[in-house]
Protein backbone atom coordinates (compact mmCIF):
# COMPACT_ATOMS: atom_id res chain seq x y z
CA UNK A 1 0.00 0.00 0.00
CA UNK A 2 1.47 3.36 -0.97
CA UNK A 3 1.22 6.69 0.82
CA UNK A 4 -1.59 7.98 -1.41
CA UNK A 5 -3.71 4.95 -0.52
CA UNK A 6 -3.01 5.41 3.19
CA UNK A 7 -3.97 9.07 3.01
CA UNK A 8 -7.19 8.21 1.18
CA UNK A 9 -8.02 5.54 3.77
CA UNK A 10 -7.49 8.06 6.58
CA UNK A 11 -9.74 10.56 4.79
CA UNK A 12 -12.41 7.89 4.41
CA UNK A 13 -12.19 7.07 8.11
CA UNK A 14 -12.46 10.74 9.05
CA UNK A 15 -15.57 11.09 6.87
CA UNK A 16 -17.09 8.05 8.60
CA UNK A 17 -16.36 9.57 12.00
CA UNK A 18 -17.91 12.89 10.97
CA UNK A 19 -21.02 11.12 9.65
CA UNK A 20 -21.41 9.21 12.92
CA UNK A 21 -20.82 12.37 14.93
CA UNK A 22 -23.54 14.19 12.96
CA UNK A 23 -25.92 11.26 13.44
CA UNK A 24 -25.24 11.22 17.19
CA UNK A 25 -25.94 14.95 17.40
CA UNK A 26 -29.21 14.44 15.51
CA UNK A 27 -30.22 11.64 17.88
CA UNK A 28 -29.34 13.70 20.95
CA UNK A 29 -31.34 16.64 19.63
CA UNK A 30 -34.29 14.27 19.18
CA UNK A 31 -33.98 13.06 22.74
CA UNK A 32 -33.75 16.61 24.07
CA UNK A 33 -36.77 17.68 22.04
CA UNK A 34 -38.98 14.72 22.88
CA UNK A 35 -41.46 14.37 25.71
CA UNK A 36 -39.50 14.21 28.92
CA UNK A 37 -40.57 13.39 32.42
CA UNK A 38 -39.20 15.80 35.00
CA UNK A 39 -38.82 14.68 38.60
CA UNK A 40 -37.78 17.08 41.35
CA UNK A 41 -36.71 15.77 44.75
CA UNK A 42 -38.91 16.81 47.71
CA UNK A 43 -36.23 19.23 48.94
CA UNK A 44 -35.84 20.62 45.35
CA UNK A 45 -32.08 19.97 45.36
CA UNK A 46 -32.14 17.39 42.54
CA UNK A 47 -33.95 17.49 39.18
CA UNK A 48 -33.90 14.52 36.80
CA UNK A 49 -35.14 14.47 33.20
CA UNK A 50 -36.03 11.12 31.62
CA UNK A 51 -37.16 10.65 28.06
CA UNK A 52 -39.27 7.99 26.41
CA UNK A 53 -38.33 4.52 27.57
CA UNK A 54 -37.07 5.89 30.88
CA UNK A 55 -33.71 7.02 29.48
CA UNK A 56 -32.18 9.62 31.79
CA UNK A 57 -31.02 12.59 29.76
CA UNK A 58 -30.06 15.03 32.48
CA UNK A 59 -29.46 15.30 36.22
CA UNK A 60 -29.36 18.80 37.70
CA UNK A 61 -28.17 19.74 41.16
CA UNK A 62 -29.26 22.97 42.79
CA UNK A 63 -26.58 24.91 44.67
CA UNK A 64 -28.18 23.95 47.98
CA UNK A 65 -27.53 20.27 47.16
CA UNK A 66 -23.91 20.86 48.15
CA UNK A 67 -24.95 21.30 51.79
CA UNK A 68 -25.77 17.58 52.03
CA UNK A 69 -23.22 14.96 52.97
CA UNK A 70 -22.28 12.47 50.25
CA UNK A 71 -24.55 9.67 51.50
CA UNK A 72 -27.65 11.88 51.72
CA UNK A 73 -27.02 13.45 48.31
CA UNK A 74 -26.44 10.04 46.77
CA UNK A 75 -29.73 8.74 48.17
CA UNK A 76 -31.61 11.81 46.93
CA UNK A 77 -30.14 11.49 43.42
CA UNK A 78 -30.82 7.75 43.29
CA UNK A 79 -34.44 8.16 44.40
CA UNK A 80 -35.07 10.92 41.85
CA UNK A 81 -33.45 8.90 39.04
CA UNK A 82 -35.49 5.80 39.88
CA UNK A 83 -38.72 7.82 39.93
CA UNK A 84 -37.90 9.53 36.62
CA UNK A 85 -36.98 6.24 34.94
CA UNK A 86 -40.18 4.58 36.12
CA UNK A 87 -42.28 7.54 34.97
CA UNK A 88 -40.48 7.74 31.62
CA UNK A 89 -40.95 4.06 30.86
CA UNK A 90 -44.70 4.14 31.17
CA UNK A 91 -46.63 0.87 30.89
CA UNK A 92 -44.74 -2.19 29.67
CA UNK A 93 -45.45 -3.10 26.02
CA UNK A 94 -47.20 -6.40 25.37
CA UNK A 95 -44.85 -7.58 22.60
CA UNK A 96 -41.09 -7.95 22.32
CA UNK A 97 -38.93 -4.98 23.33
CA UNK A 98 -37.56 -2.64 20.66
CA UNK A 99 -34.10 -4.15 21.22
CA UNK A 100 -35.48 -7.61 20.49
CA UNK A 101 -37.30 -6.39 17.35
CA UNK A 102 -34.31 -4.52 15.92
CA UNK A 103 -32.50 -6.40 13.20
CA UNK A 104 -28.72 -6.58 13.48
CA UNK A 105 -26.80 -4.02 11.44
CA UNK A 106 -25.00 -5.43 8.42
CA UNK A 107 -21.24 -5.56 8.78
CA UNK A 108 -18.89 -4.06 6.26
CA UNK A 109 -17.24 -6.84 4.24
CA UNK A 110 -13.67 -7.64 5.14
CA UNK A 111 -11.16 -5.86 2.90
CA UNK A 112 -9.36 -7.85 0.26
CA UNK A 113 -5.61 -8.26 0.68
CA UNK A 114 -4.90 -5.29 -1.59
CA UNK A 115 -7.52 -3.05 0.12
CA UNK A 116 -6.58 -0.73 3.00
CA UNK A 117 -7.42 -1.96 6.50
CA UNK A 118 -10.56 -0.60 8.13
CA UNK A 119 -10.01 0.56 11.68
CA UNK A 120 -13.40 2.25 12.16
CA UNK A 121 -15.44 0.02 14.43
CA UNK A 122 -19.17 -0.49 13.93
CA UNK A 123 -20.96 -1.10 17.19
Amino acid sequence: MNNAQLVEELRWQLRQIEHRKAENQRLLAGIAGSDHTTVVSPDRSVTVLAGPGGIVSEVRLAPEAMRFDAVSLSRTITAAVREAVAAGKGPEPAGPSPAQRQAPRPRRPAPADDDPCDTVFDI
